[in-house]
């Protein structure tokens, strides 16, 4: 093969995932359409099938060292002279890291947890470097392996795009809604810090709505509001069916705790509010305030600071629908397509000198 004609092969142990696709199937389609190289992956569970003569880089998409067969499958690639990463999105491998992530994940399972990183590190100590999201997260993965470390954001998808051009020939909708979209229920912590803000907006502007979309056990206030029709609570929805329901809100909040664990978070809620033309309104954490410039494409703010940029945004609709369209072409640039083939090219070619 040339070199620019290089095979990756991505190892998952569950295709239905979030992390399977952010991590796998937006950059297979992203290297496919945009370069040379030739990706594709395959279950954990049938690797023992796999031949790698022809392989450049094997890479295991985040799960721990339970299955056998990963582990062997590491050893066998190696021999045959074919390098293996191990992509991580989460601060998932470091006992020193554990309070963050108990305190992040909002379980207090120690036992679990210890376990988790354990299998992390099985794998982790096999590979011959790492794949991750940003810079934060790279760094605490140099620390704890001294082995190379390269970054390949999270990123849109071309159904993704395909949706966001058909959600922008219709934006209109009736009053002013805030947006709210939770992927797990530890998320409903990070709502109560804004709580009374939203409140407070809430009840000066009686045409404002909060719209909660995802995993969450609202607050008994919330709920109450709820009743009122103040507030409008939808169950989780799959990625492309929420894009459209973001479509339809004025602003994406995402309040965050700043700790060791949210820093290492991607910035995924601000590109998929952003391909839809919404603004988002961002705690700012480490990929946040990386991809956000404050009043130009989206707005980072701090405790105490919601309730003002909330009536700024009501307030300033022409100036709003600028910044909102700074934030799609932004994104376009710097999360989908070519610029992510490019990306990964290069974090992958470090690997295979």
């Amino acid at each position: 093969m040339t070199e620019e004609n290089k095979r990756i092969l991505y190892i998952v142990e569950d295709e239905k995932t979030a992390q399977f696709r952010y991590r796998v199937k937006n950059i297979i389609e992203a290297l496919n359409k945009n370069s040379n190289w030739k990706a594709e992956w395959v279950l954990s569970s049938n690797i023992t099938n796999v031949k790698i003569d022809n392989v450049d880089l094997v890479v295991i998409l985040r799960q721990t060292g339970k299955n056998k067969e990963v582990l062997d499958f590491i050893e066998s690639a190696k021999k045959c002279g074919t390098k293996v990463v191990f992509d991580l999105d989460d601060l998932i491998f470091d006992y020193k890291d554990l309070p963050s992530l108990m305190s992040g994940t909002g379980s207090k399972n120690v036992v679990y947890w210890v376990g988790y990183v354990l299998g992390i590190r099985k794998i982790a100590k096999k590979v011959d470097g790492f794949i991750t999201t940003n810079d934060f997260l790279a760094k605490k993965l140099r620390r704890s392996f001294s082995k190379t470390v390269k970054v390949i954001p999270n990123s849109l998808n071309d159904s993704q795009n395909e949706i966001a051009k058909e959600c922008l020939k219709d934006k209109e909708h009736d009053g002013f809604v805030i947006g709210y979209f939770s992927g797990s229920p530890t998320h409903a912590r990070d709502l109560r810090l804004v709580e009374s803000e939203i409140f407070r907006f809430l009840d000066i502007h009686k045409d404002a709505k909060l719209k909660i979309v995802g995993f969450m056990k609202p607050s008994a206030e919330m709920e109450n509001r709820a009743r009122n029709g103040q507030v409008e609570i939808l169950k989780f929805v799959d990625y492309l069916e929420q894009l459209k329901l973001t479509s339809k809100v004025d602003v994406s909040i995402a309040p965050l705790m700043i700790n060791e664990f949210t820093n290492c978070k991607s910035e995924l809620k601000f590109f998929e509010s952003a391909i839809v033309e919404t603004i988002t309104v961002a705690s700012p954490i480490y990929t946040f305030k990386k991809a956000i410039f404050n009043g130009e494409n989206g707005f980072l703010v701090k405790p105490g600071e919601w309730y003002d940029k909330l009536e700024y945004i009501y307030d300033n609709p022409k100036e709003s629908q600028k910044i909102a369209k700074a934030a799609r072409n932004y994104v376009l640039e710097n999360y989908y397509g070519k610029k992510i083939a490019e990306e990964a090219e290069e974090a992958y070619k470090a690997f295979m000198v």
